[in-house]
């Protein structure tokens, strides 16, 4: 029984929509040539019986250890236009894909969490013998990021370093929804968290469902359609659009953990500079207001009105000039 009718009737229409569109005209989606590549020259290591992809790739700076941590939907390519620049600032940048995401496995069904995804980060450093690393986030990657920075914060209050923890030394992010009053998740994730219906929908994703979607995040720089080709087959490899509503179990935890994860941003030792694209429609220009408020001793960078949710893609030598000067000032 359905006690919202506007919404019962919107999911009736998207269920038909889905059912005669997506499943007619779904294009095949092989990975292209780039991505190949991205994946050849890349690893994989061992988690809990998964493999997880990463590239451990290296650079040409002083600055030690950088670990990238992408953001939902996509994948550890998201970096790839400021790779090169950040190879110059660095002696070493370890990129990875979540548990779930990309060319790492995606198990179904499975019970994904922010504090498995950051175990997969302590375990890939391990693995890689990096300890005192900065970390570079965006989107979901900011909640691990947080996860892990909550971690550091204990172990630094205990006055311990226990091998699990990283060792960090500074943390830059990029939008994310890490503070709720000002989240605004997209209609068809709000869909995707309701039960039944939400792993019926991952499964009829089809390619223009995907492009409009997700090219509503971006300001004025949208992906050009290689570019969206690429995110999409990345996002399907492997059914991996099967578990698109489990990850996304991500927005209510983020809520059930505000306390953990915005406090441990409140309370960082750790410099944190957070990069922001406001014209971004899940994270509108009241996130600046709360950033400054929540995080004051923090430094916040407000990029141009017209770019949105993924800095990184939109404004790559904007985002790297500020992320760059951020790690050169430090003590």
């Amino acid at each position: 029984m359905c006690f919202n009718a506007p919404i019962c009737g919107l999911v009736v229409v998207v269920v038909g929509v889905l059912l005669s569109t997506g499943v007619l005209y779904a294009p095949s989606t092989p990975l292209s040539a780039r991505i190949t590549k991205w994946h050849d020259q890349g690893a994989f290591f061992s988690y809990n019986g998964h493999n997880i992809f990463y590239k451990d790739v290296e650079g040409a700076g002083s600055g030690g250890t950088l670990i990238c941590l992408h953001g939902f939907p996509t994948f550890s390519w998201d970096w790839s236009k400021i790779l090169p620049g950040l190879q110059s600032q660095f002696g070493r940048v370890v990129l990875l894909d979540f548990l779930g995401y990309g060319l790492s496995d995606k198990p179904s069904p499975h019970s994904y969490s922010i504090f498995e995804q950051a175990d997969v980060v302590t375990h890939l450093a391990d693995h890689l013998s990096a300890r005192d690393v900065h970390l570079l986030s965006h989107d979901y990657g900011d909640t691990v990021a947080l996860e892990l920075l909550a971690r550091h914060n204990q172990a630094a209050d205990r006055g311990i370093q226990p091998v699990p923890v990283l060792a960090l030394q500074s943390l830059t992010m990029l939008n994310g929804g890490i503070f709720q009053e000002t989240h605004r998740p997209r209609i068809l994730q709000k869909l995707m968290l309701i039960p039944v219906l939400g792993p019926v929908l991952s499964r009829l994703m089809f390619f223009r469902m995907f492009k409009i979607g997700f090219g509503e995040i971006f300001g004025d720089n949208k992906p050009t359609e290689e570019e969206y080709s690429d995110f999409y087959a990345a996002i399907v490899h492997q059914s991996g659009h099967h578990v698109t509503s489990s990850l996304l179990q991500y927005i209510p935890e983020r809520q059930q953990n505000k306390d953990r994860w915005v406090g441990a941003l409140r309370n960082s030792l750790v410099p944190v500079l957070m990069i922001y694209g406001p014209g971004d429609p899940v994270n509108p220009p009241q996130f600046a207001e709360v950033f400054r408020k929540e995080a004051s001793q923090h430094r916040l960078v407000v990029l141009d009105h017209t770019i949105g949710h993924y800095p990184q893609w939109e404004d790559p030598d904007s985002t790297l000039k500020h992320m760059l000067q951020f790690v050169q000032e430090l003590p």
